[in-house]
């Protein structure tokens, strides 16, 4: 029993790390990420502004992920966003070594939202 509480707290923390990290990064240096930015956005939204909400909507699931807030929502939510990015870097770049981390967190991310653990988070669900 000890030992799933433990895996489930690395897993979280490592994934959580990841999207937090990142969100902060999208934050405060937002002109660096829009060469990932695909082309097919609209022109009329501002690059700077897209990887700004980006960004905090990534250091929001990175929290969530972190405390166990609605775990199941959140790790269903980062799934998701890891497979619009895998599949933006498939487009834009092809598979390259990014898209090979990425699909490593997604996953990680995956375990988490199976894992019917949920040591140590604010909210309970089933």
């Amino acid at each position: 029993m000890k030992k799933d509480r433990i895996r489930h707290l690395l897993t979280r923390f490592a994934v959580a790390l990841v999207f937090m990290t990142f969100g902060i990064w999208e934050i405060t240096n937002p002109r660096y990420w829009e060469g990932f930015l695909p082309s097919f956005l609209p022109a009329a939204i501002s690059p700077s502004l897209i990887i700004l909400a980006h960004g905090v909507l990534l250091l929001a699931i990175g929290i969530a992920i972190l405390t166990g807030f609605y775990l199941r929502i959140f790790s269903a939510l980062a799934a998701i966003m890891l497979i619009l990015i895998i599949l933006s870097l498939l487009y834009l770049t092809g598979f390259i070594q990014i898209v090979v981390r990425d699909s490593a967190i997604l996953l990680l991310t995956c375990s988490i939202f199976f894992d019917d653990t949920r040591y140590l988070c604010i909210t309970k669900e089933k």
